[in-house]
């Protein structure tokens, strides 16, 4: 029989689930504004999406290695109170920081000059919402509380983050090459089923499959799941490092990476048929954006159930 889980850690488990679905149905929804309010490539200190993998990343870490506080974690309820006014909050963040984002759009001149003053102001509005999101989610004294009990851990989340975040862009120069093997592997399938054209635009592979055409750049390259892999494999492995075979824990990661990489092919894959026989838009927007996580949540659960039994010591 399986053994019950803390009430509290339960708890905590199910609102965590909550957030990570409104994180991306939030996402859908202001997919279309988010698009145009972009600022031109240069004058984005950071990339939102590398940013957020270093906080994955160090999040799991510093849940793995803080199991025993985790696991103790209290019961906490949330009063519709809290609710109501936290998602009211968030919807007003929100249209601040569009509003303020194109207010940017329109003075790109004074934009570029003071970018880091405007910049530091966007981040904080946007850490002020999720702030309120997990207040809706968990509640405003689990997050008083988990904050006065994890200072030290939070100071050291956010020097993790900085540095797998420093880490993360270097390793993102290597794309190019992971998009080439990818872009050559999907054209190799592609032209199972049909007329499938790989070509390169200053270096970039472009896909042709009957006449849909896709660039295999950087988010398609498959190092952001090799990344999102590695960061949630050491986090288990901080959580139940006394019980697992040292051995086997390295072997797999290397079996785990390469499915991890062999995924974002099929994605691509997928992506490329949906756009040319249901819906292109669809395809290159809400399935590209969202298909990643989906999957990979999918299978990172069904490569850990299958090989954590063989990882443990014997």
């Amino acid at each position: 029989m399986a053994k019950k889980l803390p009430e509290g850690f339960g708890e905590f488990l199910i609102k965590s689930g909550v957030f990570v679905v409104l994180f991306i149905i939030i996402q859908l929804i202001t997919m279309g504004i988010v698009a145009k309010t972009t600022l031109p490539g240069s004058l984005k200190l950071f990339a939102m999406d590398d940013l957020a993998e270093a906080v994955l990343f160090i999040l799991v870490i510093f849940v793995g290695l803080n199991r025993k506080k985790i696991l103790k974690i209290k019961s906490y309820s949330v009063s519709i109170y809290t609710r109501i006014t936290s998602l009211v909050l968030i919807v007003l963040g929100f249209s601040v920081y569009f509003l303020y984002k194109y207010f940017l759009i329109r003075s790109l001149g004074v934009t570029a000059k003071y970018i880091y003053l405007f910049t530091f102001v966007e981040y904080l509005i946007l850490l002020t919402i999720l702030f309120l999101l997990a207040i809706f989610v968990y509640g405003f004294k689990f997050c008083i509380d988990f904050f006065k009990e994890n200072k030290k851990g939070i100071l050291f989340v956010l020097a993790g983050v900085v540095f797998v975040y420093l880490a993360i862009r270097e390793f993102q120069k290597l794309w190019i090459y992971f998009s080439g093997f990818v872009g050559v592997a999907v054209g190799y399938f592609l032209s199972l089923i049909g007329t499938s054209t790989l070509y390169y635009v200053k270096g970039l592979p472009v896909l042709n499959f009957n006449g849909f055409s896709v660039g295999i750049a950087q988010t398609c390259s498959g190092i952001d799941s090799i990344l999102l892999f590695t960061g949630l494999y050491l986090g288990i492995l901080a959580w139940d490092w006394k019980l697992l075979n040292k051995g086997k824990i390295f072997g797999m990661y290397f079996v785990g990476v390469l499915g991890a990489f062999a995924l974002n092919i099929i994605r691509i894959f997928l992506m490329i048929l949906i756009g040319t026989y249901i819906s292109e838009d669809f395809a290159l927007h809400a399935f590209h954006t969202n298909a990643s996580s989906l999957l990979f949540i999918i299978y990172f659960a069904i490569f850990w159930k299958l090989s954590y039994k063989w990882m443990l010591r014997r």
